[in-house]
């Protein structure tokens, strides 16, 4: 590295902070956080009720192996598959407004 190319790290946060600006990107992160606290929410509940990934795909004719790719985030699944998941688990989804 040549003496000229010193350069001064950015935090994360800053970066982050400036991509926040742009309204595309906000709509995106807080969709990604969405998505991610919904699947954390179906894999708590799946593992209270004491159920496997193979428990859940018999009671919804999903695949395991698409059940576990969904659970680890490999997956981004149909709406339709999240309801099925939810079903097989007694739950459903419902449509809360972001205030």
């Amino acid at each position: 590295m040549d003496d000229d190319d010193d350069y001064e790290p950015i935090p994360f946060s800053v970066v982050k902070a400036e991509a926040m600006k742009n309204p595309e990107f906000a709509a995106a992160y807080a969709a990604h956080k969405m998505h991610k606290k919904m699947v954390a929410d179906l894999k708590a509940m799946r593992i209270a009720e004491s159920l496997t990934q193979e428990d859940i795909a018999k009671r919804t004719g999903i695949k395991k192996q698409n059940i576990s790719r969904f659970e680890n985030g490999a997956a981004c699944p149909t709406l339709n598959t999240v309801s099925r998941y939810a079903v097989a688990l007694g739950g459903t989804f419902e449509f809360k407004k972001l205030s």
